[in-house]
């Protein structure tokens, strides 16, 4: 009778082992930082993403399980700009794909069937300008004659047309670099650029590495800000529906823990983005995180296309209607006070 109690004993003991095994094996850390959850059952989605803070609610939900819930086991493939990430949707390596509006407004010129199904942040000063003081930079006017980074096809692109227009600076005596972000801090650091024309968190990286009284900042909100925003194929739309609504309902639950959970939050989103948490909340500050489709999506869009119109980027003769291009389908279906154009 013993040893059947032994044994019994000796069975439960094995199962418990088991068990903690297995949790410990599904919830580790991956050496990314990522966590793995049981994808047993669901869909593979490949998300083209920019790590930004931007991505913020997909951060969260990837982190906390969300996707998986519903059903998605999301697979990141990050590149360093919304520009890259798109064209790797076009070029069909990826399912959905996070980016800004100005890349979205050049492949709708560029007749792309491409669908936006959500903004999921957007700001008005996202954008800054970063110049060194030692070269001779205090005011816009002293841009002249420097060299200036910013991204290509991309809001800060636009952004810089539209800053040195304002301040009324010949774009032909200034030269022009292309860099990815990271690119440009290095460039500024190593005095390779004056200044430097692009969205968070660079800015905020290279104030923290060469010093705030070292440096230049313009801040020009009345500008442009920018819009992120999730992108699909119009044939992925058409026949994965309900993928795509999942994935925004995983985002509105990230977003309710986003309000209920601002320091964990932040935390993730740092993780993520690969940023100190002092500079994801000073980005983080600047935009407002939540899943809409709303006018300042539409706005930018049109006055981008009269731009890249008018500057030769696109071949296109007139805007089109960006309608046509933004599905808000899913949202209504879902949240239906989210849409408001």
């Amino acid at each position: 009778m013993k040893n059947n109690h032994k044994i019994l004993v000796g069975i439960v003991l094995g199962i418990i082992i088991l068990i903690g095994i297995s949790i410990f094996f599904i919830t580790k850390d991956t050496p990314t930082g990522h966590v793995i959850y049981d994808t047993t059952n669901t869909e593979t989605v490949q998300l083209a993403i920019n790590t930004l803070p931007n991505s913020a609610l997909i951060h969260i939900a990837q982190e906390k399980g969300y996707f998986i819930e519903q059903g998605l086991d999301v697979q990141y493939k990050p590149f360093a700009t919304g520009k890259l990430a798109l064209d790797a949707l076009l070029g069909g390596g990826a399912d959905i794909a996070t980016t800004a509006d100005v890349p979205i407004t050049l492949a709708v010129l560029a007749n792309q069937e491409i669908s936006v199904v959500a903004t999921v942040e957007y700001s008005t000063d996202n954008i800054r300008v970063i110049a060194r003081k030692d070269s001779g930079i205090n005011k816009p006017a002293d841009l002249e004659g420097k060299k200036i980074s910013t991204t290509k096809g991309g809001g800060p692109m636009f952004y810089t047309d539209k800053f040195l227009e304002k301040y009324n600076i010949d774009k032909s005596k200034v030269s022009i670099v292309y860099l990815t972000p990271n690119e440009m801090v290095t460039a500024l650091i190593k005095k390779d650029i004056d200044a430097f024309i692009v969205f968070e968190p660079a800015p905020s990286i290279a104030i923290k590495e060469i010093g705030m009284d070292k440096l230049t900042i313009f801040e020009d909100s009345d500008i442009y800000g920018e819009t992120w925003n999730i992108v699909v194929m119009k044939d992925y739309a058409g026949k994965n529906s309900d993928t795509i609504k999942k994935f925004l309902k995983a985002l509105i639950i990230a977003e309710k823990f986003m309000e209920k959970n601002p320091k964990e939050s932040l935390a993730i989103v740092a993780k993520y983005s690969g940023n100190d948490e002092f500079t994801t909340n000073q980005v983080l500050s600047k935009q407002k995180i939540e899943v809409v489709l709303n006018s300042v999506l539409t706005t930018y869009l049109k006055e981008e296309a009269s731009w890249a119109i008018k500057n030769k980027l696109s071949t296109a003769q007139h805007i089109p209607d960006f309608n046509e291009y933004i599905n808000k389908e899913y949202l209504l279906e879902i949240k239906p006070k989210r849409v408001t154009i």
